[in-house]
């Protein structure tokens, strides 16, 4: 199963060049993405937008139970968790529950 695209670094192979391209700047000392507030610096513009919002103090999401406040939409949801007294993983062999 020959590959189209190989890595003269390491073992890498793939057939997809954007794959190809995003392997390769691991290598790449200069970062495409560099944050103006401090020296992060990376090549992937989502961990790069993420970044960004740790330098912002207004909140997207915001609980209604408590103080707690996020950007993070997937970390608001798990924290929402503790406010309900339903729990999403029951153990099969005892009482304990847990979300």
């Amino acid at each position: 199963d020959s590959k189209d695209f190989k890595c003269a670094n390491c073992d890498y192979e793939t057939n997809n060049k954007y794959y190809f391209k995003r392997h390769l700047l691991k290598y790449n000392d200069s970062k495409e993405f560099k944050c103006a507030n401090c020296d992060y610096e990376t090549n992937n513009k989502y961990y790069f937008k993420r970044h960004l919002l740790k330098h912002t103090n207004s909140k997207e999401f915001k609980c209604t139970n408590c103080d707690y406040e996020t950007n993070h939409k997937y970390c608001f949801k798990r924290h929402l968790l503790k406010h309900t007294d339903s729990k999403e993983f029951k153990c099969a062999n005892c009482d304990y529950e847990t979300n």
